[in-house]
């Protein structure tokens, strides 16, 4: 369960609640899916990271073969991805 929970986490662009985790994995209380929600959200944290300042571009793509028949994101066989970079100067990123 704890892998559906983290597909759901990082797969839902407006973010996710508490309630929705709950209804999505079918837990009893929502005191649990909060616990999870929070968990899974300091796993994702890199300690000691240095932190995107000023002015920062983020995008998201799927990326993976075309399919056909299967529009953009319906296929199950791509792969989300999203990146985020900070302007350093003149417009380009990475300094």
């Amino acid at each position: 369960m704890w892998f559906r929970a983290m597909w759901w986490v990082c797969t839902q662009k407006p973010g996710v609640s508490a309630a929705g985790l709950k209804r999505i994995l079918g837990l009893k209380s929502t005191q649990t899916a909060w616990t999870w929600l929070h968990k899974l959200r300091r796993a994702m944290i890199r300690a000691g990271r240095e932190k995107l300042c000023g002015r920062v571009q983020i995008d998201d793509a799927f990326i993976g073969g075309e399919e056909p028949e299967v529009a953009g994101r319906q296929s199950l066989k791509k792969a989300r991805i999203a990146a985020a970079v900070e302007i350093k100067e003149a417009g380009r990123g990475l300094g």
